[in-house]
């Protein structure tokens, strides 16, 4: 396995391992601190492993169909993870998580749908917008929690909760737009 797959694989695998440390003070006599300490480092990892992958695929000479479907789903399941995470926590709306999930799913169905077709979809450039703005939101949302939960700093809560809210209304807005975007390349390809 090439190594930008196994960066893929990676963030597969921590994916579960955030979840379980964003709810673990809740089940576990374990300090909020920590918990939150280590999900910020988890959250991290599994952004840094997304941007890595792809660098060293193309750095390497690494590109495979294996990567090209395996990169999408690691990046849907991870971003999928914390922003369920953070409905559950109470500070993202469920509509901008159903929208995500949505666009999702519907961008996995058209991957299959050229696949089916003998076409490998490449990411599209409202893709690569949209991972940018997941990933702010993310980050935001991951620092919101950490605040929230360690008391650190009470007075960053307010403000953070609002860029927090306006990155997710962006992180639902381009996943509506990725998905328009998505679903016109399909009919291109009819044509």
């Amino acid at each position: 396995m090439t190594l930008p797959n196994r960066l893929t694989v990676l963030r597969i695998i921590l994916s579960p391992v955030f979840l379980l440390f964003f709810f673990i003070d809740t089940f576990l006599p374990i300090s909020p601190l920590a918990a939150v300490s280590v999900v910020a480092v988890l959250f991290a990892a599994i952004e840094l492993t997304d941007l890595l992958d792809g660098y060293f695929a193309r750095k390497l000479d690494q590109t495979t169909d294996l990567g090209k479907v395996l990169d999408p789903f690691a990046d849907s399941l991870s971003r999928l993870t914390y922003f369920l995470c953070f409905t559950f926590a109470g500070f993202m709306p469920i509509w901008v998580f159903v929208l995500i999930l949505y666009r999702d799913l519907g961008v996995s169905f058209i991957r299959l749908l050229m696949a089916k077709r003998g076409v490998v979809m490449p990411a599209r450039l409202s893709g690569k917008i949209k991972a940018v703005i997941y990933a702010a939101a993310g980050l935001a949302g991951v620092l919101f929690f950490f605040f929230l939960k360690s008391g650190l700093v009470p007075g960053m809560n307010a403000p953070l909760r609002m860029i927090v809210h306006v990155l997710l209304y962006a992180a639902g807005g381009v996943a509506l737009w990725s998905l328009i975007d998505y679903s016109s390349a399909l009919k291109l390809e009819k044509n």
